[in-house]
């Protein structure tokens, strides 16, 4: 893996699945995507299956609930297959937390796993279960084993992901907020550095759509949906022209 991107990064979409391993097939497949690692254990602590799938610096994890009668199974059986939850980088933690308090805001859960803090956040306050993470002791989860499974035969990594709410603008100032980033008024897109967070109006509601960047110009555009997610495979944005005329 190379560099961690700048802090705070989008790092990780999670998709919740009624089959797993049909849903690995199918994001295998459409991204072109080696199998990625498991932690059966301390999922299996959570009422879930998984997997972790690595393109570069960005990854896709697909969880399927073990009972029906557990949180996630009956969140399942609520909504269906669905965007689950939206994962970033953050270069402090504490300071995450204590800006929230300032609005009013805690996180449902605030550990170390591994040597590396963690916290997740309430879908009723940012749109989608979200989770922000502080890494000490590796460049991300799971790595190196992680990223020595990563692939960019198709997609370079995930560009942006979308998250459809009531009140874009409202949530992009929240989410700015907490990650102490600029944010223009009225703006409903957060820059974090090459990717971005877009707010939506829906369809559906939290984490709708994810979008990558071809690895290279023969990758033709495509779109697929898969647990409900649209995801679109689309050709990065030519650098901008420095140049200046003579």
């Amino acid at each position: 893996m190379s560099t961690p991107p700048s802090l705070p990064a989008l790092r990780q979409i999670v998709l919740l699945a009624e089959n797993l391993t049909e849903a690995l097939q199918d994001t295998r497949a459409f991204l072109g995507l080696r199998p990625g690692i498991r932690d059966a254990a301390s999922m299996a602590e959570l009422g879930f299956e998984h997997e972790v799938l690595a393109i570069n610096e960005t990854f896709v994890e697909i969880v399927s609930p073990l009972s029906g009668d557990s949180s996630p199974g009956r969140l399942l059986a609520k909504r269906g297959e669905s965007g689950y939850m939206v994962v970033l980088q953050v270069a402090d933690l504490d300071a995450v937390v204590a800006r929230a308090a300032e609005l009013g805001l805690k996180p449902v859960l605030h550990e170390e796993f591994e040597g590396n803090p963690m916290s997740q956040w309430h879908p009723r306050d940012l749109g989608t279960l979200a989770e922000f993470d502080q890494m000490r002791v590796a460049p991300w989860h799971f790595c190196p084993e992680l990223s020595d499974t990563g692939s960019t035969e198709v997609v370079a990594d995930i560009i942006a992901v979308d998250i459809a709410v009531a009140d874009p603008a409202g949530y992009a100032r929240r989410w700015a907020a907490l990650l102490g980033v600029p944010l223009a008024d009225g703006a409903t897109r957060i820059a974090l550095g090459p990717r971005e967070l877009r707010f939506t109006t829906g369809p559906g509601t939290g984490l709708t759509a994810v979008t990558l960047a071809t690895s290279h110009p023969g990758i033709a555009e495509d779109q697929v949906t898969i647990c409900g997610v649209t995801f679109s495979i689309v050709a990065p944005a030519a650098p901008a022209d420095t140049t200046l005329d003579d």
